[in-house]
């Protein structure tokens, strides 16, 4: 029989690391809202859910087994705002998403975005 030991670091070499929560430079309010990722020039999107949200961030939910792009615009349906937004991490049917900016969905006028103002404008409501 092979007995195996393992060895503990002494306390002064390990190292603690905040939750993420505790390292966000901003808190993020809990939240429950549609929302839509829009990727590949509006070629492709699909619906989520927004579960909490900051202006710097947000956590979405959506269907397990979704192919998730690293970078899209995340399209908060609620507050009609559009955020350009990139991957921070992603489990099988939630993602943590950074936003580099955020803008007025109604307020478009950059015509590269001229998909997303068409989709909005196109909305079921």
């Amino acid at each position: 029989m092979t007995v195996m030991m393992f060895q503990r670091e002494p306390a002064s070499m390990q190292t603690h690391t905040p939750p993420v929560a505790e390292r966000r430079p901003k808190s993020r309010r809990r939240a429950l809202l549609g929302g839509m990722v829009v990727h590949s020039g509006g070629r492709f999107s699909f619906p989520c859910t927004i579960r909490n949200i900051s202006e710097d961030g947000a956590r979405i939910a959506f269907k397990k087994g979704q192919m998730m792009p690293s970078d899209f615009f995340l399209v908060d349906t609620w507050a009609g705002q559009g955020h350009r937004a990139h991957i921070a991490w992603v489990t099988a049917n939630e993602a943590g998403l950074s936003f580099t900016t955020s803008f007025d969905m109604n307020a478009i006028t950059d015509p590269a975005l001229g998909y997303l103002k068409r989709m909005w404008e196109q909305r079921a409501v």
